[in-house]
């Protein structure tokens, strides 16, 4: 996968301003806050990031990419296949644009030493760093609390919207799939 399959799916966003926003952030990860310059010097180019540790998900070089264009993808699909059957509408500009971002900050996240592990440095988790920038930007409170609550029901922020309920659901599916075949030597590490 590569910055252009993102590119692609974040074309996909209606809403003219949250399309900008989000292709922005993804061309340009940069981080807004002067404090946090520090990380800027240590950060992996988004394509080649890690999506997790070794004892988790996606720990190859462009897992991130790859999770994060599968996560996206399969939000897409169970928006459209809710909205099909169920006949509800749910913003998928809003979905779209939180599928795309809600790792971002895993750039700062991880480091590899052998394994790859998590980096002492970050004092927050990508998930509420995420969600500070994304305030910082400008973005939307409902593209913010889908983000927030992508840990699940258990995190610091449980899923309000059918929205935020769908990538939480999407993100551990394919977080637990990877890992499942990775065991299983079917996939890379």
């Amino acid at each position: 996968m590569k910055m252009k399959n993102l590119i692609d799916l974040a074309n996909l966003i209606g809403d003219e301003n949250l399309r900008k926003k989000t292709i922005e952030l993804l061309k340009n990860i940069k981080i807004t806050n002067k404090n946090f310059e520090k990380y800027e010097k240590d950060k992996t180019k988004f394509e080649e990031a890690f999506g997790g540790t070794s004892e988790f998900h996606h720990p190859y070089k462009g897992g991130l990419v790859d999770h994060t264009y599968t996560v996206t993808k399969i939000c897409i699909e169970i928006a459209n296949i809710f909205e099909n059957v169920y006949k509800i509408k749910i913003n998928k500009d809003f979905l779209i644009s939180a599928s795309l971002l809600h790792d971002v900050m895993k750039i700062y996240s991880f480091k590899k030493e052998g394994d790859v592990t998590m980096s002492s440095d970050a004092k927050i988790d990508h998930g509420t760093w995420m969600c500070c920038e994304l305030y910082a930007r400008g973005f939307p409170e409902e593209v913010i609390h889908i983000i927030a609550s992508h840990f699940g029901p258990n995190g610091p922020t449980p899923p309000q919207t059918t929205e935020a309920l769908i990538l939480f659901y999407v993100d551990s599916l394919d977080s637990t799939i990877e890992t499942f075949w990775r065991s299983l030597g079917l996939t890379k590490s």
